[in-house]
């Protein structure tokens, strides 16, 4: 068994390192959409981080399904190559298999010509959907056809009954008690853990300079949307949850958030489908503009148990 000290490389990431990941990330402006502050904080339940900072870089480390990976390094894009070798480096020292994921094509592309034997797989499931913004606040042209009748749909039957409201860091807490509820029959796992990410976005709101908007019936939250900054010409639409029995609630929520929000954003990142087919038809129903595809990058296999102490 091997054990990676974490006090001596890496450190389990905090509410603390918020403003150093936001820096990093920024300086790094990757466009995918684990690479995203809020991202990160609402799936550290279900994917661990830990953080390894020198002057030049940040660089991620997760764990799924038993072994560890490593995020794209988090810099200038002089120092890419600097860091994947110092984080190869302290896998070898350990005898993991060193391991990279959510790697788009460029960078996946610059680590192929550094390390000689590595291979990158990509999954269509893991593929980010990308969206024209303004097509998303005009719902314009025929293809969407369907989702602007949705829209006025709901523009009719709720005239007067519904309202739009800015998040906070104040209502966002009442957005919990609809979130607690929200598919509250569910079994499936990876949902709880999405659930309870949310929470954890909506407790500490004020955190994580996002934005998001409520839509409340007859007083009642029955919607709620965040977004976040994931490029210099791109945002991503981190949590949208919505009570399916209102017809267009969806897209009278999505529409109203992008249309008062990110006006400068040219593009929406509405990340990727899990392999789930009814997800795949709702975002492939939207027509994306573009797929961002991620790589998974190893060498061989290895079958050493790994585990953390620190």
């Amino acid at each position: 068994m091997t054990t990676i000290t974490l006090d001596t490389d890496f450190s389990p990431v905090t509410l603390d390192d918020v403003d150093c990941i936001r820096a990093h990330l920024m300086c790094a402006n990757y466009e995918e959409s684990n690479h995203n502050l809020v991202n990160l904080y609402l799936w550290q339940a279900y994917y661990p981080l830990w953080k390894c900072l020198d002057e030049h870089a940040l660089i991620l480390m997760g764990l799924h399904e038993g072994r560890f990976f490593i995020y794209m390094p988090l810099c200038e894009s002089q120092y890419f190559e600097a860091a994947v070798l110092k984080a190869k480096a302290i896998f070898d020292r350990y005898r993991i298999p060193f391991v990279m994921s959510c790697y788009v094509e460029r960078m996946k592309d610059r680590v192929l010509a550094l390390l000689p034997g590595f291979e990158a797989i990509s999954h269509r499931e893991s593929a980010d959907y990308v969206y024209d913004a303004e097509k998303l606040r005009t719902l314009s042209g025929k293809k969407l056809q369907k989702r602007r009748n949705h829209y006025n749909s709901f523009i009719k039957d709720y005239e007067g009954r519904f309202e739009y409201i800015e998040m906070n860091a104040s209502n966002a807490l009442d957005c919990l008690p609809f979130l607690e509820i929200w598919k509250e029959d569910s079994e499936d796992e990876f949902l709880r853990y999405e659930k309870a990410g949310t929470a954890f976005i909506l407790k500490h709101f004020s955190l994580f300079a996002a934005k998001g908007g409520i839509i409340r019936v007859d007083g009642r939250i029955e919607a709620f949307v965040v977004g976040s900054v994931l490029s210099d010409r791109m945002i991503q639409l981190n949590i949208e949850k919505a009570n399916t029995e209102f017809r267009g609630i969806y897209q009278v929520l999505e529409r109203t958030f992008l249309s008062r929000e990110f006006l400068e954003a040219e593009f929406v990142n509405k990340e990727d489908d899990i392999g789930n087919e009814q997800i795949r038809a709702a975002k492939m129903a939207y027509y994306p503009c573009d797929l961002i595809s991620k790589f998974w990058i190893a060498k061989g296999e290895n079958d050493d148990t790994t585990s953390i102490a620190g």
